[in-house]
C-alpha cells in the first residue's frame, strides 16, 4: 500500500510536468458504452443524475443545463499510473454536452487530463475547481475567463446552478481538495469528494441545509471513507438519498457496495448504489 500510495503521490504532483511534456495524446481502444451521455436516457423534463463511473456524475436540470462533476471516461490513470480500468467508459467525453464541469481535486480520476481536451474544445463550458486544479487548468490551455476557483466556503453562480466550496479531508494527498455543495432546479446536492471522516469539519463547512441528494466515496482507499465512514457521515447530513461512488474503478482502490447498502438500511438511510450509466429521476 505505501508503495501505491507513493505512486499515485508523485504521479499527481506532477500532472503539469506531463501536460508540459507534450504526452497529452489520448490513448486509443478505451472500452466505453455506446450511449451518449446526459442525451439518450433524459427526458426534458425534470432533474435527473447519471452515474459515469467511479466518482463521476452527470446532472441535468428541467431546462436542460447540465453539470459534471468528477468524470473519469479515458484511461489516463492506467497510461500514467499503472492502475487498469476495470470498468468501460460510459460514453465519450465528446458525446457530453457540459455547461458547467466541477473537479473536487487534482487526481487524474477527477480531473481526467485526457478527457478534458474534448471540454475544452466547447467554448461554452465553463469549468470550477478546487485550488490545486488551478495549474492544471492553465497547463491545458483554459482561458482565465473560463473558470473559476474555490476555496472552502467560497460560492459562484453560473447561470441557474449555485456552487459553494465545503471541507474535504483528503489528507497529504490533495490537501486542497474540497466538496461541493449545487443547488438547482430547487434540489440541494451535495458531492462528498473524496475525503475521510470529518463530520464537525464538513458540518460546520455545510452549515444549516437540507441536502436533497449526497454522494460519498466508499471506497476506503487512499484517504477517503469506506462503507461504514460513508453512512456514518450521511447520518449526520441526513440527505434524503446517499448515493455510494468511488468503488471498482480500479482494482488497488476496493470498495464494498453491499456493506454500504447494509450499514444505510441499519442507520435508516435511502442508501443507493447506481450502476455505471444509470440514470436516476429526481422530480
Amino acid at each position: 500500500m505505501e508503495r501505491l500510495t507513493l505512486k499515485l503521490r508523485y504521479c499527481y504532483g506532477h500532472v503539469k510536468n506531463h501536460l508540459m511534456g507534450g504526452i497529452m495524446k489520448r490513448k486509443k481502444g478505451v472500452p466505453q458504452a455506446s450511449h451518449t451521455a446526459g442525451e439518450t436516457h433524459f427526458s426534458s423534463e425534470g432533474v435527473s443524475l447519471e452515474f459515469l463511473g467511479q466518482a463521476g456524475f452527470l446532472l441535468k436540470g428541467k431546462e436542460g443545463t447540465t453539470v459534471v462533476i468528477d468524470p473519469y471516461l479515458s484511461d489516463c490513470v492506467e497510461r500514467l499510473v499503472g492502475f487498469k480500468r476495470m470498468q468501460p467508459a460510459v460514453t465519450a467525453p465528446e458525446n457530453i454536452c457540459a455547461d458547467i464541469v466541477l473537479s473536487t481535486h487534482s487526481h487524474l480520476d477527477h480531473l481526467d487530463i485526457d478527457a478534458y481536451p474534448a471540454f475544452i474544445s466547447r467554448p461554452s463550458t465553463f469549468f470550477i475547481g478546487a485550488p490545486d486544479c488551478e495549474e492544471v487548468y492553465r497547463s491545458l490551455g483554459i482561458s482565465k475567463g473560463r473558470y473559476k476557483i474555490l476555496h472552502e466556503g467560497e460560492s459562484f453562480s453560473h447561470g441557474d446552478v449555485s456552487v459553494r466550496a465545503i471541507y474535504a479531508d483528503h489528507g497529504e494527498l490533495a490537501p486542497d481538495a474540497v466538496g461541493f455543495l449545487i443547488q438547482m432546479d430547487g434540489l440541494t446536492f451535495y458531492n462528498v469528494g473524496d475525503s475521510g471522516l470529518a463530520v464537525q469539519r464538513i458540518l460546520k463547512s455545510l452549515g444549516d441545509v437540507k441536502v436533497d441528494v449526497m454522494m460519498v466515496p466508499i471506497n476506503g482507499a487512499f484517504g477517503n471513507l469506506d462503507a461504514a465512514g460513508a453512512c456514518a457521515l450521511g447520518a449526520a447530513v441526513r440527505p434524503g438519498k446517499l448515493i455510494g461512488c468511488h468503488f471498482w474503478m480500479f482494482i488497488e482502490q476496493g470498495g464494498d457496495p453491499a456493506m454500504f447498502l447494509a450499514e444505510s438500511k441499519r442507520q435508516g438511510l435511502n442508501g443507493i448504489i447506481m450502476a455505471p450509466g444509470e440514470v436516476l429521476k429526481l422530480s
